[in-house]
């Protein structure tokens, strides 16, 4: 009986019961009847779409993270189509959201991994009390107009964007009820498991290539449906970056419209994490990998590697602080330069040439040494042997 008195049985009926049972029974109607509309359908695809972005680009990258800034008319759509996922307030969402970052993987882990994929998939909203939410850490949220009024105002703006819209846009074409049930229910159910993924697949299955300190996994399928939330192991050891993707094969939609804002000034101050420092933790992810990889055989076979992956690994972490410090005289050249402007002009130009030559240099060389980092990283024992004998 206590376990039942800890039960949130609104989320329960809610995400549990009523979403999916009207959503995927309606449709299961509709297909019956042949009452399908094509352009319910495109409707639906379009709020679900615009509910998912004002996730990832609003409650997740902009008001959980701070990765960039937005301007008001953007702050205010995001906020709106947020809240049509039923997903609770910008503020509710960022407190659970940075509580998960700082306590990853632990008890005070909202939708911690570590009690279970269910757990933390969807169990963990149905013993959810938001009574016992503590907003200290979203407090300089609260002092945006658009999100105080949309935390006060939640239910009813729910209602409205979630149920209200679709409907008042199927009748458009004489289908309110289709409108209804496809772009409000149904919508709702995969607006709700693409984000609940998150939580779960992707601290289950993919790739640890930035840090193992966690259990947050890199997935490009996760991906795929998340419109580029799925790299997951990237952004927990990166929150900063206004990226998931960081590659220009990564499917990361978010992170391009992101970008397309910051084109038509309607977001500014996208924040970046340096490449180099990227490349930092990539090399001491593959170093372990490398360690735990040959930890198996003979102490002697350990240490004839290891004398031939550790100056590798050396070099290349020395050519990237050379990189950096290139990178830095470049740029304070570069504001020289402007405040030059006479007489100094021709000086600084050569030097900025000579700079440039350098740093092409040792990027040229940077790429061979890291061409030879990943035979080591691919290879097996076999390969490390014959490796280490030709060094």
């Amino acid at each position: 009986m206590n376990f039942l008195k800890k039960i949130n049985w609104i989320n329960v009926s809610f995400i549990l019961l009523l979403t999916p049972i009207v959503g995927i029974g309606g449709l299961i109607y509709l297909i019956h009847t042949g009452d399908m509309r094509l352009a319910t359908w495109i409707m639906a695809f379009c709020l679900l779409c615009a509910g998912g972005f004002s996730i990832t680009v609003g409650y997740h990258r902009l008001f959980s993270h701070r990765s960039y800034k937005a301007a008001w008319p953007v702050r205010f759509l995001l906020a709106l189509f947020g809240a049509a996922t039923f997903q609770g307030s910008i503020l509710e969402w960022c407190t659970d959201h940075r509580n998960h970052h700082l306590y990853t993987d632990t008890e005070k882990d909202p939708y911690s991994i570590s009690e279970g994929f269910w757990y933390a998939h969807m169990g963990w909203l149905f013993t959810l009390d938001g009574s016992k939410r503590d907003y200290s850490n979203v407090e300089e949220l609260a002092k945006d107009p658009i999100i105080k009024y949309q935390h006060k105002f939640y239910v009813p703006i729910a209602i409205i964007m979630g149920f209200g819209l679709p409907m008042l846009l199927g009748s458009l074409w004489g289908d309110m009820w289709g409108g209804l049930i496809l772009g409000g229910f149904l919508r709702i159910v995969l607006n709700h498991h693409t984000t609940f993924a998150i939580n779960s697949v992707c601290h289950v299955f993919g790739e640890r290539k930035y840090s193992d300190k966690q259990t947050a996994r890199d997935n490009w399928i996760t991906a795929f449906f998340t419109f580029g939330e799925g790299y997951h192991n990237f952004h927990h050891q990166f929150p900063l970056d206004y990226r998931n993707g960081i590659r220009f094969y990564q499917y990361d939609p978010t992170k391009w419209i992101i970008r397309s804002l910051s084109y038509v000034g309607l977001a500014s101050g996208l924040k970046r994490v340096d490449e180099q420092r990227i490349l930092r933790y990539r090399l001491l992810k593959q170093e372990a990998d490398i360690m735990k990889k040959i930890s198996r055989y003979s102490e002697q076979f350990m240490t004839q590697v290891n004398e031939f992956v550790k100056p590798v690994y050396n070099q290349i972490l020395e050519q990237i602080e050379h990189i950096n410090e290139l990178k830095e005289s470049y740029k304070q050249l570069q504001q020289g330069q402007i405040k030059a402007m006479k007489g100094k002009m021709d000086d600084y130009r050569v030097q900025l040439k000579a700079h440039k030559l350098k740093l092409k240099l040792a990027q040229v060389e940077l790429k061979k040494n890291l061409s030879k980092w990943q035979s080591l990283v691919r290879a097996d024992q076999g390969a490390l042997v014959s490796l280490s004998q030709m060094a």
